[in-house]
């Protein structure tokens, strides 16, 4: 994980992040307890016992009562955050459900869900990635939430967010009550798609172009054909199903090839990550037109299919390309 293999010299605040993640196992689901919250006073917090400390120096120097009842009310409210920020906190449940694959270069989402404490309300939680944008919500009327956070996608493969940051300054900003929790949420990011010139597609002996392939509409239908699974449901023929008649699949005429190949050895220019991005631009291109295609990778070898489940074997074996480790 990015976060634990660092160089040393790295700050006193990054040590005590890794020191208290090691202290528990991995978990997709944590309940806030004493020995996971940590509380120091925050910048106000030590402020504000300075100025307790003027205070009581003022009501010493001139014996004043009134003085020194608003020392110990101060002093006593002070006391009292305490207790109210790390209650805050205590009794939280968070539960790790998924990560949401995405572009290289684009932000990957991860679903949390936050169960409040009975007969506790959770007010200002701020969670975030390290690095990441905080997310400020409150756990009062709703006793569930879903969350989303979102985390930068800047390289292809499985993305480690590191561990959540959840804490709080609630009620009163003197004291910052926090824990780190070690989800293992991962996302899979997917190479850029960047539009490029269409190589030769490597299926067949004719070296069909993939620029070639034509346009369906009405007057390129030549007949019908039986389903068969894989089929896509934008072709069957509806009305003859609804005589009785079965599953049929509208057959159009226009593809110059039975089978469109996205072979690595057509691009022959750019680095790996332009190949990679060319290549996820005509698969999702061919996705959209609804035309089979294949993959073939160094040491991968994809048959031409169509479909979601297509799309995302496709997608998955150019994320994770030359980075199979990372799984």
């Amino acid at each position: 994980m990015f976060w634990a293999d660092r160089k040393p010299g790295f700050s006193l605040a990054q040590r005590l992040r890794n020191w208290s993640v090691r202290r528990f196992p991995r978990n997709r689901t944590v309940k806030l307890t004493q020995k996971r919250i940590y509380i120091l006073p925050t910048g106000a917090g030590l402020g504000f016992c300075v100025l307790l400390l003027l205070l009581l120096l003022l009501a010493i120097n001139y014996e004043n009562n009134l003085a020194y009842a608003l020392t110990f009310l101060l002093a006593g409210i002070f006391v009292v955050s305490i207790i109210h920020t790390f209650g805050n906190l205590a009794g939280l449940q968070v539960s790790a459900q998924a990560g949401r694959p995405c572009f290289r270069g684009d932000k990957a989402g991860f679903s949390l869900q936050l169960t409040a404490a009975p007969k506790r309300d959770h007010e200002q939680l701020s969670l975030c990635w390290e690095g990441g944008v905080a997310q400020t919500l409150d756990l009062t009327e709703e006793r569930m939430l879903q969350v989303e956070l979102a985390c930068d996608a800047a390289e292809r493969g499985w993305l480690d967010p590191g561990p959540l940051l959840v804490e709080t300054r609630f009620p009163l900003g003197l004291f910052r009550a926090w824990t780190w929790i070690d989800t293992g949420l991962k996302a899979l990011v997917y190479p850029r798609p960047v539009s490029c010139a269409a190589p030769p597609a490597g299926g067949g002996e004719g070296g069909a172009e993939v620029t070639g392939i034509k346009s369906r509409g009405p007057e390129d239908f030549q007949g019908l054909a039986r389903f068969e699974k894989g089929g896509s449901l934008n072709q069957v023929a509806w009305k003859v199903y609804a005589r009785g008649q079965g599953l049929h699949l509208k057959q159009y005429a226009g593809t110059v090839s039975e089978e469109i190949w996205l072979d690595w050895e057509s691009w022959h220019n750019g680095t790996v990550e332009e190949k990679l991005s060319g290549i996820c631009f005509w698969a999702l291109e061919f996705h959209q037109r609804e035309q089979p295609y294949g993959l073939r990778l160094p040491g991968l070898i994809l048959a031409p299919a169509s479909g979601e489940a297509q799309r995302q074997r496709v997608l998955k074996a150019l994320a994770l390309y030359g980075r199979e480790q990372q799984e």
